[in-house]
């Protein structure tokens, strides 16, 4: 084939066959020169085409290509091995090396050049196996030498290993890319060396491509601009243009997601919007619509528009001088669409007309289909107009269906005052608006629209069905709900929702469908707990519904009214499980139902007393980061499990529970229970200072595991059935403990062996007798003994040598029955301030100082031979050497005893059947010589009463503490001692 000669159009499938003739031109060339090239057609260009090759034949090799030796023959073919048989012994390129795809390689040669259709041009490059010798690597050594220099030949040799990659580190180099400043706001400096102007007034063109401006400041000074690019920034708005006479503005590739601030820009061509967030259709159309009526060049592609469908025909029907869209030049036809589709998109009478019916009730039918559509199907009752210029015909229309009519704005509906079923679905819909004069509406559909706010509806009080699916609504939280009272069935499938919340006003409602939605919270499901009446249930196609576990039987546990969800009946099998599973437990999810949130970060205090809670499952311990007090009394919790992870809470109430110990004890190797692991005591609940356990039926309080809660200062074990005090070793911290209403008979010498620091200690109504082993406490300041079993007024004296006690109560105990504790206490332990609830009066301490005063002077030995025996009053001095026989006593003032008798258990019921006590001392001194003996100074005032007839002295008796004489001050003290026990009845 020569050239200008039209013969045919050569093509390959090959580009070693395509360039074969290129190689062999340029390795001729090459060897005529005097510097050799090692690969003297390392670039190149091939053109990449599409063929039509029709009808086709193999080429023959002694025959001219050309449409006259083929005639009716649209291609020929030349295969592989004959286009190498021509010409190869004259260059060093070897293209005889056979591969896969060889047998497919091959030449043709298209006769009709409409054949073929060009596409693309790609330039190449040979990659060499021996890269050239760089023709510079040796000339430093000529130059040092001063020896003449030759360019050296640039073909490497395998044996030349130094010369292979001799530009290596030079390519291998990383390319030095300099650093440009990022706008990221802008000034008159700025603006002046972008533009290269000496003042802003003198810009026109101003290009701020690539930058991070959020805002166009000083925008507004450059009065002769016409041509803005800002593309690639982060601009949300562009309402520092308004009123500006640009001509082109390319603003591509931001975030803009709304053009208001293009107000006036009367003289804008171009607009290039492209790459954005644009999506209310309606609204920014009205914008150019009205603020850029010249406007001839728009891009708008890839923004989330809403209804892309009918975009490109509601923009050319809109903007009426556009001439190009997206890149394309708008067409007659699709102006003419355009037209038609605008003109449809208000309401008017004659498509109310052709799309209304007038029936009063929805007829029967197993259609699946909404009511207004089935009357429109069915029914026949169309609106009967008596001329054109009657309107009371609008006024008998019940039902409207007008769907696919690519409506922009309700409108024209004032005077149908009686519809009550309305279905706009399919259309451009964007607001919610004129049906403010329809309250009768009854069912509304709005499908496949492009709603995303539901402001509109407020006033439609008898509205009982309504379809929202297909739209852009993402909150429900707007009040509109609030007045919809009557609603019984809610359709929003297909939106953008993300949480429930505002539906918990819809009473009434039984069926809402909720599908294929943006919800991912199971904890929003609780907003839909008041809704008494919700029995049909659809959350299919929402992340909750794929990622939650056991999402549907947690639903049908906290939906309790539920008959069916996602389209199945829920089956009472189902129940029984979904309440094994989550009865009684503690959940993150059970809290967010009862706050009614789920930002646990927050919560500082927890109270769910009577809860039925059996187990707890928080979850991590940095949920409930804050929570500082917990609450949970009147449940069924056995231990602390799941509550150990509250690391950060201080106070803890579990009255009225069942809890045997802090964690459950675990099984060892063996199998063996009651075996606990090596880590079993190690510390929890380490900030932990307050524990309530009252009321748990705790029988021993070692097995409690107290000694894991190394800070708990205030412990409260009242109400439970405790014998024993122990378990309490690592309670150093300990302050205060209660242990009221137990069955605790004494105190241990282990005790209280490490509490040290304990402060105040309750333990009224048990059964204690004796005070012993309470000394170690040595910085108790409260102690609380009431409704026990102690007798001897001794027994106070184990408790003298605690310093620090202010306050003691010994109510409801037989040694406080006639108040003579009470000025022995003040007298032997004068720090006391509170005694059995009353505080210790100054007059007090001075009357009880006098009367043992007193009391040590009368008893004080004398020099003579005789004593004086003062014991009884009115009885006078007697030698201790001869025994008095007493056969009665009478005494002028009722004899205050403290009521401690110290006798036999066997004759216990002989002492109550002769009226206790007091009958006991009648029978001594009738039955037998009673010898008075004077106790000594250092001892406690009193005496003691001896039997000597009778069994070895069995029943011996003794009396302590008996006044021996009423002088004056020690009438006053009694009369005060009377005053305070009236005070104390009267308290009770």
């Amino acid at each position: 084939m020569k050239l200008g000669r039209h013969a045919a159009v050569p093509l390959s499938n090959s580009l070693s066959l395509a360039d074969k003739r290129k190689m062999k031109y340029y390795d001729d060339e090459n060897k005529k020169r005097k510097y050799l090239d090692a690969c003297p057609y390392q670039y190149g260009q091939v053109v990449i085409c599409k063929a039509y090759l029709g009808k086709n034949a193999t080429m023959m090799e002694d025959r001219e290509v050309s449409q006259s030796v083929y005639p009716e023959i649209d291609s020929v073919i030349r295969p592989r091995k004959t286009c190498l048989s021509v010409g190869n012994k004259s260059t060093d390129i070897d293209l005889t090396a056979t591969c896969e795809c060889s047998v497919r390689q091959c030449e043709w040669y298209v006769f009709d050049q409409d054949f073929v259709l060009p596409e693309y041009i790609i330039e190449y490059e040979y990659i060499k196996r021996l890269p050239s010798k760089s023709p510079f690597s040796s000339i430093n050594g000529y130059l040092c030498e001063n020896k003449d220099w030759k360019i050296p030949s640039t073909v490497a040799t395998p044996d030349d290993p130094q010369l292979l990659f001799p530009d290596s580190d030079v390519l291998n180099m990383e390319p030095e890319i300099r650093a440009r400043p990022r706008l990221v706001t802008l000034s008159e400096d700025i603006l002046l060396k972008i533009g290269r102007a000496s003042s802003l007034t003198s810009i026109t063109t101003l290009n701020l491509h690539g930058n991070g401006l959020t805002k166009l400041k000083y925008i507004q000074s450059l009065k002769s601009l016409k041509r803005l690019i800002v593309s690639f920034n982060e601009l949300t708005k562009l309402d520092d243009l308004a009123h500006m006479g640009i001509e082109l503005i390319d603003a591509s590739f931001n975030k803009i997601v709304s053009l208001d601030g293009m107000k006036g820009m009367s003289q804008l061509h171009h607009l290039d919007i492209s790459w954005n967030r644009l999506q209310n259709t309606r609204e920014e159309l009205s914008m150019m619509r009205k603020h850029l009526p010249h406007l001839k060049t728009l891009n708008i592609v890839n923004n989330p528009w809403s209804k892309p469908v009918n975009l490109k025909l509601r923009v050319i029907g809109r903007l009426k001088s556009l001439t190009q869209l997206n890149g394309k030049m708008v067409g007659e036809d699709e102006a003419t669409s355009a037209l038609r589709v605008a003109a449809g998109s208000r309401i008017s009478q004659l498509a109310l007309s052709s799309h209304s019916r007038t029936d009063q009730h929805i007829p029967r039918s197993l259609k699946l289909c909404n009511g207004p559509q089935l009357i429109f199907t069915l029914s026949r009752l169309k609106p009967d107009k008596s001329s054109d210029h009657d309107s009371t015909w609008l006024s008998k229309l019940t039902t409207i269906v007008l769907e696919g009519q690519h409506i922009t704005k309700l409108s024209n509906l004032e005077k149908v005052e009686n519809l009550r079923w309305v279905s706009f679905n399919n259309n451009d819909l964007t607001k919610v608006e004129g049906l403010e004069n329809c309250p009768k509406i009854e069912e509304l559909s709005l499908e496949n629209n492009c709603l995303a706010k539901l402001d509109g509806l407020t006033k439609l009080v008898n509205l009982t069905k309504l379809h929202l699916g297909n739209n852009h609504i993402v909150n429900l939280d707007t009040g509109v709900f609030n007045g919809l009272t009557q609603l019984t069935y809610l359709s929003l499938e297909c939106n953008r929702i993300t949480s429930l919340v505002g539906l918990q006003r819809l009473h009434n409602l039984i069926e809402l469908y909720i599908g294929n939605n943006r919800i991912e919270n199971i904890r929003e499901l609780f907003y839909l707990k008041p809704l008494q009446y919700l029995v049909i249930l659809d959350t299919y196609g929402n992340p909750i519904a794929n990622e939650v576990d056991n999402y549907r039987l947690f639903i049908i546990y906290h939906l309790k009214t539920l008959r069916a969800l996602d389209g199945r009946a829920i089956e009472a099998s189902e129940g029984n499980i979904a309440k094994e599973m989550f009865g009684g437990r503690l959940t993150s999810d059970f809290i967010a139902e009862k706050l009614f949130h789920s930002n646990f970060a927050e919560v500082r205090e927890l109270d769910l007393p009577s809860s039925s809670i059996k187990t707890v499952d928080l979850g991590p311990s940095d949920m409930f980061v804050n929570l500082r007090s917990v609450n949970l009394e009147n449940n069924n919790l056995t231990s602390f499990s799941g509550l150990i992870h509250l690391v950060n809470v201080r106070v803890l109430c579990l009255n009225h529970n069942n809890i045997e110990c802090i964690l459950p004890r675990t099984k060892n190797k063996k199998g063996l229970a009651g075996d606990f692991c090596a880590d079993s005591y190690s510390p929890i609940l380490e900030n932990l200072e307050v524990l309530h356990l009252g009321y748990n039926n705790i029988k021993e309080m070692s097995t409690l595991q107290l000694n894991r809660l190394p800070s708990l200062k205030a412990l409260f074990l009242q109400g439970n059935e405790i014998c024993k005090i122990d378990g309490m070793d690592g309670l150093h911290e300990l302050r205060e403990l209660v242990l009221d209403r137990n069955k605790i008979k004494g105190v241990s010498e282990l005790s209280f062996i490490n509490q040290w620091n304990l402060q105040e200690l309750h333990l009224e109504e048990n059964r204690l007798r004796d005070l012993s082993n309470l000394a170690c406490l040595e910085n108790l300041q409260r102690l609380y003994l009431g409704s026990n079993r102690i007798q001897d007024l001794g027994e106070l004296e184990k408790i003298d040598n605690i310093v620090t006690l202010m306050e003691l109560s010994l109510v409801n105990n037989a040694v406080s029955r006639r108040l003579l504790h009470r000025p022995l206490l003040i007298f032997r332990m004068p720090q006391l301030m509170i005694i059995d609830g009353i505080p210790v009066t100054d007059e007090e301490r001075t009357k009880a100082e006098i009367y043992f005063a007193e009391q040590q002077q009368q008893y004080i030995q004398p020099t003579s031979n005789h004593t004086v025996e003062g014991t009884l009053p009115g009885i006078g001095h007697y030698k201790t050497t001869v025994p008095v026989k007493v056969t009665n006593v009478q005494l002028s003032s009722p004899p205050v005893w403290n009521g401690a008798l110290l006798y036999d258990d066997s004759d216990n019921s002989r002492s109550r059947r002769r009226g206790g006590q007091r009958g006991e001392i009648g029978n001594a001194s009738r039955n037998g010589m009673s010898t008075y003996q004077p106790i000594g100074q250092n001892q406690m005032y009193g005496y003691s009463v001896n039997n000597s007839s009778g069994n070895n002295n069995r029943n011996q008796y003794q009396y302590l503490q008996q006044m021996p004489q009423i002088t004056q001050h020690t009438a006053e003290y009694m009369e005060s001692l009377a005053r305070l026990n009236n005070v104390r009845n009267n308290r009770r």
